[in-house]
Order: structure tokens, then sequence, then C-alpha cells
């Protein structure tokens, strides 16, 4: 209970200290030399192979024109960015641009801590922003203002070893909880260390994924409580027990990232036959693995459902000059383009963020080589949304996914661990 009176502590000084925040007007790397091109940062959270895509597209943009130069900086994953970020913000010297994870949009935009880009967007007459999926804009207006545009977006998938379903009888992906567990069993062999599912509980992401499929919904009706205080919450949970009691369930070391990490490099090593993983995902698997990788939709209790993820772009430059705003919306309405949306999806696995972006050559090109490239598409009209508020991201990190491990780790029960689940986010709401 202390570290829960901690949590909700350090949340409301997080909202305190961003209130009436200024943005990128006291950095010194949001400058316009005489004569020379605006500069602008960007701090985005995309490493390996990734952010090495991130960097040449931004080298492109500022190739393309002599107006902007768009510094690109990595920040790490994620929680170590956001970490970075929380504090600039607090003290005035946030970034002109950020990538940051979709469900922290909510907590700045609450604090009146972005840049609306209303006006730039209603202004613009070559760029839509209508023109992009409706799924993938879930993240981007709060109280009717545009404070983000998506960049990286995501939903979690199933990954597969075909070979090895192949070899255990399976053709197909597995499309049910049934499926999955009579799969996870056939390629289990205890005897080599090998497993038929891995499960990441670094993330209540995957989850949540679950949850959703058994009927549940994130919050309730009301928006003040987790909506899944019932057997769409203990279901998942049951589920992977069952998993470990039976010796198919693979558990990878480490929290948060390296458990995720942790549970890639067991898949690409044969180690576990199924997991659950990004969408972005898919290309690095498939290029690691000496076997055929399938990507399907995650398999359904009783529906199917895809909880949106990954992160948006964002501006925290409401100190700006009205040119330095400008050139902001044109670096971020870039980053959105039919051709450089497509492109990033691509070489990575992101969601395409518009039919632009789908119908891209090199999105074509592309799936033409990697034939699942599109399953995260398939999955738009199963999007659901999630709450756009500054508690669900600490109740997601830091209530839903403490019980989940506790569960799993612990032997604690399903059914008290969701019971605890509603009680602790009742309190955010109190």
């Amino acid at each position: 209970m202390k570290k829960y009176t901690a949590l909700l502590l350090a949340s409301t000084m997080m909202l305190t200290a961003l209130t009436g925040c200024g943005g990128a007007g006291g950095s010194d790397a949001q400058t316009q030399e005489a004569d020379g091109p605006i500069s602008l940062e960007f701090w985005h959270s995309m490493g390996g192979t990734t952010g090495e895509v991130v960097q040449e597209i931004v080298d492109e943009f500022n190739a393309s024109q002599d107006d902007i130069h768009v510094d690109c900086i990595y920040q790490g994953d994620y929680t170590t960015g956001g970490t970075k970020i929380q504090a600039a913000v607090s003290a005035g010297n946030g970034p002109a641009i950020a990538q940051i994870e979709v469900t922290r949009v909510g907590t700045y935009a609450a604090a009146d801590c972005l840049l609306d880009l209303t006006p730039y967007a209603e202004a613009d007459t070559e760029f839509d922003v209508d023109d992009l999926y409706p799924g993938v804009m879930d993240y981007s207006y709060y109280e009717d203002k545009l404070v983000s545009l998506p960049n990286g977006r995501s939903v979690p998938v199933m990954y597969y070893n075909v070979d090895a379903l192949k070899a255990a009888g399976f053709d197909e992906a597995p499309a049910t909880w049934d499926e999955l567990r009579a799969a996870a069993a056939a390629t289990t062999d205890p005897a080599n260390g090998v497993y038929g599912y891995g499960c990441p509980l670094g993330d209540s992401w995957y989850y949540l994924a679950l949850m959703l499929t058994a009927g549940g919904q994130v919050y309730n009706d009301e928006g003040n409580n987790i909506g899944f205080n019932n057997e769409s919450g203990t279901k998942p949970l049951q589920l992977w027990l069952d998993m470990v009691n039976d010796g198919s369930l693979y558990l990878p070391d480490g929290d948060d990232y390296s458990s995720l990490s942790a549970l890639r490099n067991a898949f690409m090593a044969g180690i576990c036959n199924i997991t659950m993983q990004s969408s972005s995902q898919y290309r690095s698997l498939a290029d690691n693995s000496d076997f055929e990788v399938g990507v399907a939709f995650i398999p359904k209790d009783v529906t199917y459902a895809a909880i949106p993820g990954g992160s948006n772009l964002v501006s925290f430059g409401t100190n700006l000059s009205e040119e330095e705003k400008q050139a902001v919306w044109t670096f971020m309405k870039y980053m959105c383009s039919g051709d450089v949306a497509g492109k990033y999806a691509a070489m990575t696995g992101y969601l395409p963020t518009s039919d632009a972006a789908v119908n891209s050559e090199i999105y074509q090109e592309t799936l033409a080589q990697y034939p699942y490239l599109d399953i995260a598409v398939d999955q738009l009209e199963y999007f659901v949304k999630l709450p756009f508020d500054e508690a669900y991201a600490e109740i997601k990190d830091n209530v839903i996914g403490k019980y989940v491990q506790e569960v799993i780790i612990a032997g604690m029960s399903p059914e008290e661990a969701v019971q605890n689940m509603y009680d602790e986010t009742a309190a955010f709401y109190a």
C-alpha cells in the first residue's frame, strides 16, 4: 500500500509540475540563425534498425528543403524517453517535436503542454488529416483540439513458427484460445527445452488484448474504473496459469521491455513456438529466424479485438514563434504523408496510417516479400477505444501489470488479482 500511495503522489506531482507548462521556447535547440534554416529537435524512442529508419527519413526531410533542419535525437525506449521528456517539459525545455507512447498523450494534453495543431491543419490545402485512418487517430484529439499525429502505431499480434506448427499437424494459425492451447501443447518438447507458447508478462498490453477477446472492455461505461471486473478479466490469467501447469508456457526473464526482448530472442531461437508481440516486430523476427514466421490476430475467446498501441508525434512548442510552429507542422505532416508513412511501415512493420501509405510503391513492393505485413491493417476494424486521461497510463503500467505478474509468478488467484485491479483503479477516481 505504501508503494501504491507513492505512485498516486508521483502521478499528482507530475500533473502539478506540468500544469501551465511552457514548451520548446526555453530550449536553445529551437532557434533560427540569421538567414539560416529553422532548427528543431525531434526526440524519439526507436532504437536499433528502426531507429536507423527514423534517422534516414529525417535526413531525407532535411535534404528535401532548405528552410527547416530537424535534429533527430534518440532518447531511449518509451519508459526511458518518457522520463526524459517529463523532466524537460517540467523545466520548460520540452522538445519542439517528440514521439511519445500514446497513453501518455492525455497527460500532457490535460496539462495544456501540447501545441494545438488545429489551425495549421485547417489552413493546409495539401494535407488532410481526415485521410488518416480513424483507428490510428484515436489519440489525436483532446477537447476538440488536434494535439498529436500518428507515428509508429501498432497492435499486438500473434507470431508463430509455421514450420513447427505444420510438423505438429497444424496448417493454420490458432484462431481461438482452445486452438492456441492445443497447438502449444503439441509443439512443446520438454526434453529439448522447447515450449509451445511464450508469455510476455512485462507489458500489460498483452493481457488486455486477451481480455478484450474474452468480451471485456478496458474501462467501464462511466470511465472511472476497469471494465473487466468479471470473467473477462480472470479468464486470460487462468489461461496462462493452465499453460504453466501443463508445461507449455515459457516465461522470459526481465521486466518491462527487457522481458519482451528476451521473449523475442527465445522465439527466434526456437525455444518457444508461439508468442504475442507488437506488429512492429514482424520484419525483425522474419529476418532473424531460421524458420518461416507467421503472423495472425490474437486468438479469440468470444470475439476478435485489437488494442491500439505505439506512439504519436506531439509538439511541446507552445512558446515557439509562429514561424517555428509552422515548421513543426511541416515536419509532422511530412512524417504522416503517404510515401513517408508507407516507407516507415514497410521497413518496420508499424501500421501504415492511410490508404496512401498502403498504396505507396515501397509498401506494396515490401508486402510482396513479407506477406503478413498487412495483418495489422486488417485489424483496424477491430480497434477499441482506450481511456484518454492522465490516470490510465499509470493504471496500465503499475496496477494492471503488477497484478498480472502476481498471479503468474507469486501465486495470487485470478479473482483476487482482478479485484485488486478494480479497487486500486477506483482510488484514482475517488
